[in-house]
């Protein structure tokens, strides 16, 4: 490998290293809500746990398991947040995707459908 290519792969390196050092710190109990079509609203909390780029939780106050349901493939970059979580609509299982900005103490979040056929925002605020 010639000098130059390990300057550069030592840099990515540090690059990526240093964005997971620089990751948002989102572990914690965060409270957010939003309006069901149609329906009532629905208060959520967020118990979150990132490390090493990774996201851990579950979401609570959704059916059918009101005390929780557990974050998969969550993933912290930067002040980036996603995860899925399988809920139920009208008695029928949905997969709901979210995806959060971290800013001013706070994380706004775009949940919607796998499909894309529907979505809302949540403003999540820390416990």
């Amino acid at each position: 490998m010639t000098a130059m290519k390990r300057t550069l792969a030592a840099l990515s390196l540090s690059l990526l290293f240093g964005a997971v050092a620089f990751a948002a710190d989102v572990t914690g109990k965060w409270k957010g809500s939003f309006e069901v079509p149609g329906g009532p609203v629905l208060n959520l909390t967020f118990d979150l746990k990132a490390a090493d780029g990774a996201l851990t939780g579950v979401v609570i106050g959704l059916p059918p398991k009101q005390d929780g349901l557990e974050i998969k493939d969550g993933k912290v970059q930067g002040d980036s947040i996603s995860f899925w979580i399988m809920s139920e609509y009208q008695g029928s299982p949905i997969k709901l995707l979210y995806d959060g900005k971290v800013a001013e103490g706070q994380i706004k979040f775009i949940m919607g459908t796998e499909d894309g056929s529907w979505s809302t925002e949540i403003l999540a605020k820390p416990v």
